[in-house]
């Protein structure tokens, strides 16, 4: 005897006809037969469909589409593949191969894979790069993507003298930026002005000079110096000097460049280390205001930090992340000008210079008191050489004597008590010049400080992108691949100027979206005569991300017909 037996699962019942068995004298019920889901009727299955199996639909390619999809959206809405092949071959939507393309890719790839630098071809024809550029993957080569950079900058061999337009492709792209991101009404430009060094393994590039971290590196290096903007981080310009060359020597070049610009002159902020009496007043001279720190080598700054002290007062305090500043504006003008002047103390700073002094003399003192036991076994001169040697930079502070005792040499000293107390009064202070005499104290200081998200650029080039080692050997090349470098930031930049206009809060940050997008791949599958296009493994919040800086449409599922 058998029965309909009914299992839910869901909103559906399930039917099975079974039976009773005897096993091991215990009633059990064994499986007859799957009937079906109940249908309308109770304990009534339904009609069984025909299964069909369709034929097995295979994918054709995969390839990287995400990250490098959102990057070559970024270029095109700042018109950067048209100011490039505009500038270099005198026209635009260039169908198939241009320079300006090829060097785009390439400042994608530095964000992206900046390691595959010496397999730039083969991972481009991983992506889909070369259909959104127009190209097939053959059209990209090494020879190539070199040609490209000489395109840029090459040496004319009847002029023996490089031609580049790098400048003018920098002037164009900066137009094309701040007629999309506008300052503000009646704002000039505030731009932070800094360099750093870059290694380099080229020894045949006349760039390529020992410079101040060639003792570290035991490399070359080359010199980079970049114009940032302040109002968004934007690299206006940059210029590529020699490994030698000081940073002071690099403001002629500045000032060249902000004429060419024809930028309406605004506020120019740098370091200390830029800072002359001559440099404040060619920029002063150019109708541009300046707020910079000023060296502590003349006597004359050196007094005014010794005899001013700013209070530890809350009138007195600026605020920033730390709370241990305190300004004050003084009138004591310095490089002949009306500007102004501030004093500024960093508390922390003070009681670190004095600790650090203090152990630091402590050790040269220790050191002397082994040199005076073995005194008599050296001459009078082997032995002034040998405590000069020991107290490098720190002579001021000792007042040594070396006399003879009969023929043997004697060594005695003492720490000069008055040169202790008078660099004790500039622990921890600095000076700052601004040659706008209406700002505050706290304006100045907050001004100067601002300066290091220039720091975050340099930090963007050399951990990001890899720019160092150079490993270029031309100058030409070595001039190209740094512009390369800077395109790259300029499209990083860009990112984050979207995804801070719709997160200020800045949740996710550019380098997170492209990393979540890193895993999107286009996947094409082949129908008939038609592709169906899709995108797999894009994240709900990714695209939620993408959606609001209104590029989620990049992604959306497409068929075409071939």
């Amino acid at each position: 005897m058998s029965w309909i037996r009914r299992v839910k699962r869901g909103n559906q019942y399930y039917l099975y006809e079974v039976t009773s068995v005897l096993e091991n004298g215990k009633v059990k019920q064994k499986l007859i037969q799957y009937l079906g889901v109940e249908g309308d009727e109770y304990k009534v299955p339904k009609p069984k469909s025909k299964r069909i199996i369709a034929d097995k639909i295979y994918p054709e390619r995969s390839l990287r589409a995400g990250d490098v999809t959102l990057l070559w959206k970024i270029a095109e809405t700042l018109d950067i593949v048209k100011t490039l092949d505009r500038v270099i071959m005198g026209v635009e939507d260039v169908k198939g191969p241009s320079p300006g393309k090829y060097l785009t890719i390439w400042a994608i790839n530095r964000i992206l894979d900046p390691e595959s630098a010496t397999q730039l071809e083969p991972w481009v024809r991983t992506t889909t790069l070369p259909a959104l550029a127009g190209m097939g993957p053959s059209d990209f080569t090494k020879d190539s993507f070199l040609r490209s950079l000489d395109s840029i900058c090459s040496e004319s061999k009847r002029i023996q003298h490089i031609i580049t337009h790098i400048p003018t492709i920098e002037d164009q792209l900066y137009q094309k930026w701040r007629s999309i991101h506008p300052l503000p009404v009646q704002t000039p430009e505030r731009i932070a002005f800094d360099l750093t060094a870059i290694p380099t393994f080229g020894k045949t590039c006349t760039l390529a000079e020992p410079g101040h971290k060639s003792s570290e590196t035991h490399q070359l290096q080359i010199n980079m110096s970049v114009v940032t903007s302040k109002f968004d981080s934007y690299p206006i310009a940059h210029f590529i000097h020699p490994g030698s060359f000081h940073s002071i020597t690099t403001i002629p070049h500045l000032l060249i460049r902000l004429k060419e610009l024809e930028l309406a002159p605004g506020t120019i902020v740098w370091d200390r280390g830029y800072t002359t009496q001559d440099q404040v007043h060619q920029v002063e001279k150019d109708k541009w205001k300046i707020i910079c720190g000023v060296p502590q080598r003349a006597n004359e700054i050196k007094k005014i930090i010794s005899e001013i002290d700013p209070p530890f007062e809350p009138d007195f305090l600026v605020p920033c992340k730390c709370m241990n500043i305190s300004a004050v504006k003084v009138n004591r003008p310095i490089f002949n000008t009306k500007g102004s002047v501030v004093v500024y103390k960093n508390i922390d700073r003070q009681k670190n210079d004095f600790r650090q002094r203090v152990v630091e003399l402590a050790e040269l003192q220790n050191g002397l008191v082994e040199m005076q036991k073995s005194c008599k076994y050296k001459k009078p001169e082997d032995l002034k050489e040998a405590v000069d040697s020991l107290l490098t930079g720190n002579q001021k502070f000792f007042k040594v004597v070396i006399s003879s005792d009969g023929n043997l040499p004697k060594l005695t000293w003492e720490l000069d008590r008055d040169e202790l107390a008078n660099a004790g009064r500039r622990d921890g202070k600095y000076l700052l010049y601004a040659s706008d005499p209406k700002l505050t104290a706290t304006e100045i200081v907050q001004a100067y400080f601002e300066r290091a998200f220039i720091e975050d650029v340099f930090y963007d080039l050399k951990s990001f992108e890899e720019i160092a080692p150079v490993r270029h050997r031309l100058e030409t090349r070595v001039l190209g691949i740094m512009f390369v470098c800077t395109l790259a930031l300029r499209l990083k930049v860009a990112l984050r100027t979207m995804m801070e206009s719709v997160n200020p809060e800045k949740k996710l940050s550019p380098e997170t979206l492209l990393k979540k997008l890193q895993r999107v791949e286009q996947v094409d599958f082949r129908i008939g005569d038609e592709v169906d296009v899709r995108f797999v493994n894009l994240q709900q919040k990714t695209n939620d991300v993408l959606d609001d800086i209104g590029m989620s449409h990049l992604f959306e599922r497409k068929t075409c017909t071939t």
